[in-house]
């Protein structure tokens, strides 16, 4: 991992349930893997997103990379993220959800069953 990427900012969306967070993902993942998305994989900035699905019924946290905001603004105009944070900043139980030019397009029940795994170490992958 470079130095430029171990300080990228991601932009930090809250879903109040996790069946909205798991509707972004795979929306976003469709729209990645589409014709009019495509590029957005294969830009200089990766399209990340990375979770944080602490439990059923509470809220989750996405962090959207540069290059994956870029593609949920052009997809979703507006998106409204909360604060930014960088990968460092990222936190220790957090998992990445998708991953630009290698994350299959995905509907919302199996977007919710990644959203629900975790990491075998418990955390960063």
């Amino acid at each position: 991992m470079t130095r430029e990427s171990l300080n990228a900012e991601f932009q930090v969306m809250e879903f109040a349930r996790h069946e909205e967070a798991a509707a972004f993902v795979a929306a976003l993942s469709r729209f990645l893997n589409s014709p009019q998305g495509s590029g957005y994989a294969s830009r200089e900035a990766v399209a990340e997103v990375w979770a944080e699905s602490p439990e059923q019924g509470k809220s989750v946290h996405l962090f959207l990379s540069e290059g994956a905001l870029a593609a949920a603004e052009a997809a979703f105009s507006p998106v409204r993220t909360q604060r930014a944070v960088t990968r460092e900043a990222l936190p220790v139980a957090s998992f990445l959800v998708i991953e630009g030019g290698k994350t299959p397009s995905w509907g919302a029940a199996a977007a919710a069953a990644r959203l629900g795994e975790r990491d075998a170490s418990g955390g960063m992958e």
